[in-house]
């Protein structure tokens, strides 16, 4: 017999990660994480309780991890612009085709009838609009954009981003990371100083 997988709060989100990509939100069962984990449904019932419980767990998992990885482009060496891209583009790397991204995503649409998971939903994209905010303003005072309504270049640009997923997802022509890539440039390009970052921009 193999030895247990073991179980950790990372291979149970693993696991859940993988289960919303091979059959989305609705379809996922706890026995479907299960046999991503190589647990019993019984052990995920022990500790979470029922499907809301592990997807509620998930969900701050996932509200965590973004705060971090916002934390961690405000601390970084890189010019706030080129930051800020990298995040964006580090969370859509977790779509490994657009199919698997589209399943993922239904997550945070179909459970939107939940209020709490709602709620969890409205934590992460509020963060997300705070860090961008952040480094959109770091940018602007290291003389990088012109002066703006942050607010409204923030929105402008996730909705972009948002876009550009729902575009890839219907037709793959080009690569994520490109796509990002004309987000930037567009909404962000005419505010830049000098061209002081990412030529690839250009």
């Amino acid at each position: 017999m193999g030895r247990p997988r073991e179980f950790t709060d990372e291979n149970i989100y693993y696991g859940v990660y993988q289960s919303l990509c091979k059959k989305g939100f609705a379809q996922t069962t706890l026995t479907d994480i299960a046999n991503e984990i190589g647990v019993s449904p019984a052990a995920l019932i022990k500790r979470f309780s029922s499907k809301k419980g592990i997807f509620l767990a998930y969900s701050n998992f996932v509200i965590q991890l973004t705060e971090t990885k916002f934390t961690e482009a405000d601390q970084s060496d890189a010019p706030p612009i080129e930051a800020l891209k990298s995040v964006y583009k580090e969370a859509v790397r977790l779509g490994n085709d657009p199919v698997s991204l589209a399943r993922h995503t239904s997550f945070y649409l179909e459970s939107t009838t939940d209020p709490e998971l709602l709620e969890r939903s409205k934590q992460r994209l509020a963060i997300i609009d705070a860090g961008t905010r952040r480094l959109l303003s770091k940018a602007v005072q290291g003389k990088f954009l012109q002066s703006c309504d942050i607010e409204l270049v923030s929105t402008v640009l996730q909705s972009a981003i948002s876009g550009a997923l729902l575009i890839w997802i219907r037709e793959a022509g080009k690569s994520l990371d490109a796509l990002i890539d004309d987000c930037f440039r567009v909404v962000i390009g005419p505010l830049r100083i000098g061209g002081k970052e990412d030529a690839n921009d250009d």
